[in-house]
């Protein structure tokens, strides 16, 4: 399925009406009002996918779930998607089908772990009608996920993707410094606030942005950054345009204070591992005036917010006292001792045991059920889960299920570096964003153990259009001589 481009400012604002929409299908408003907000999430998808704009149904489904509606049943916005989705196929399915951008052994192992999750919901015991509906949940996220690799992406839509990913970050660091610092109260679930009532750990506030959660946002947050270092560092992206350049240099930029408002000890600690990641990677191609004009710009950030403290950048050693920085070691970090998540591994370890690692409890997106797969019971407290998504993973789908479900990330990423290693020497910004996906998940699977994507519905959803771009690109420069046209010059 080729995808049209079509012009940015229109899908940004198929994605404004939508999340405009989305708060009305929640049963707090009366019957009719719900389904009509319903039908016009349907709507909105469909007319892109009819008028065979399919590159705005991806980014439709991938910028809406930036946003937390109905996260409880997987997703107001990966409903109405599928809905739309479905219709289309059976009116016009063979115009979409497409090869997928996936290998044999990926969409088998998708397949495997759909089963898997059955399987594990029953040995749970679950109620057939939720095993049905977690089942269902689970399912529709791998329909979205497959179908969406079926969407043939060319170069131009990989500048859009970033100009649309930049766009929405910027709305989001709005709103991310509206949450810290209260400008405004805003009555409104598409510019969300924390709450006046909001108990923050060690009086210490910080921000969530659309995404509801600290965490994610920070983890969200260097992923853009990763996305974009490569080609600022190398200059590729000036060669898109100058407009570009300076756009993804501002996004970085915000990204670093994103991180910084999120309050999230991790990611600031990974980012300077990332810078050097990436600078080591290009190699011959980094321009030293980039690394160089990076560093004045930091170090002039750093004395004007200094001067006016925009940003609290003390904000991560306050928080890092409860830890004993002497006693840390790999032991502690596994374990979660002195990692304020001892307790709650030594559950999981012990859960684990108890099982064997066979089959799991099954995965749920409603939050007590997802709990109790957890603890085996409601908790009082905030703590959703263990803070792992390796351990987890073994819990909810045993360890055949973790290891599919990891195997989808990890031959992804061995597949692009493998690439790129084939095409480093090729000074063309494709490759530098090859780069990118490759550094973004190495963090975003390092940053997994200490926290966890399928959390929430919306978010695991956004990692899955993350990795369908991701693979998309791999079989963009695997099936295709764009970078090998480059011209000689850019060839080192």
């Amino acid at each position: 399925m080729e995808a049209k481009l079509g012009p940015t400012p229109l899908i940004l604002i198929k994605i404004a009406a939508a999340v405009i929409i989305g708060p009305f299908t929640y049963s707090i408003y009366a019957l009719p009002v719900t389904i009509i907000a319903m039908v016009s999430l349907i709507f909105l998808f469909f007319i892109s996918l009819y008028q065979r704009n399919y590159f705005s149904f991806l980014m439709q489904l991938f910028i809406c779930n930036h946003f937390t509606y109905g996260y409880e049943i997987g997703g107001t916005f990966n409903l109405a998607a599928s809905i739309a989705l479905i219709a289309y196929l059976f009116l016009y399915g063979r115009s979409f089908f497409s090869e997928t951008s996936f290998t044999k052994t990926t969409v088998f192992f998708i397949v495997i772990f759909c089963i898997i999750q059955v399987l594990s919901l029953a040995n749970s015991s679950t109620p057939l009608s939720l095993l049905l509906s977690s089942a269902i949940t689970l399912f529709n996220f791998f329909f979205l996920f497959y179908y969406s690799s079926k969407i043939t992406l060319n170069q131009n839509h990989y500048i859009a993707i970033i100009e649309i990913i930049g766009v929405f970050f910027i709305y989001m660091f709005a709103n991310a410094l509206n949450q810290r610092y209260n400008f405004f109260f805003s009555p409104y679930e598409f510019f969300p606030n924390l709450g006046e009532d909001t108990v923050w750990e060690l009086d210490i506030p910080r921000s969530a942005g659309t995404l509801g959660n600290f965490e994610f946002y920070a983890e969200y947050s260097i992923s853009v950054i990763a996305l974009c270092l490569p080609g600022i560092l190398s200059g590729t992206f000036k060669k898109i345009s100058n407009r570009f350049y300076i756009f993804t240099i501002l996004v970085s930029s915000l990204g670093l204070f994103a991180i910084v408002l999120s309050g999230t000890r991790s990611s600031i600690l990974l980012l300077p591992v990332l810078i050097v990641l990436a600078i080591v990677f290009l190699g011959k191609r980094i321009k030293i005036i980039n690394i160089a004009g990076g560093i004045f710009g930091l170090f002039l950030l750093f004395i004007i917010n200094e001067s006016y403290k925009f940003f609290d950048f003390e904000v991560f050693s306050k928080r890092s006292e409860q830890v004993n920085m002497n006693s840390l070691s790999v032991k502690s970090i596994v374990s979660g001792k002195d990692m304020n998540r001892g307790d709650i591994f030594e559950y999981g370890f012990k859960k684990i045991e108890r099982s064997g690692g066979f089959f799991g409890d099954g995965y749920f997106t409603k939050r007590t059920e997802y709990v109790v797969a957890h603890f085996d019971s409601p908790r009082t407290d905030d703590i959703p889960d263990y803070h792992n998504l390796y351990m987890s993973s073994v819990v909810l789908w045993g360890y055949f299920g973790a290891f599919v479900l990891l195997f989808l990330f990890f031959s992804t990423m061995i597949r692009g570096f493998s690439l790129y290693n084939k095409l480093r020497a090729y000074n063309h910004y494709l490759t530098d964003l090859l780069l990118g996906f490759n550094l973004l998940f190495l963090f975003l699977m390092i940053n997994q153990f200490k926290i966890q994507f399928i959390r929430d519905a919306n978010y695991f959803m956004l990692i899955l259009l993350i990795l369908v771009f991701y693979n998309s690109l791999i079989y963009l420069l695997s099936n295709t001589k764009i970078i090998y046209h480059t011209d000689s010059t850019d060839k080192l």
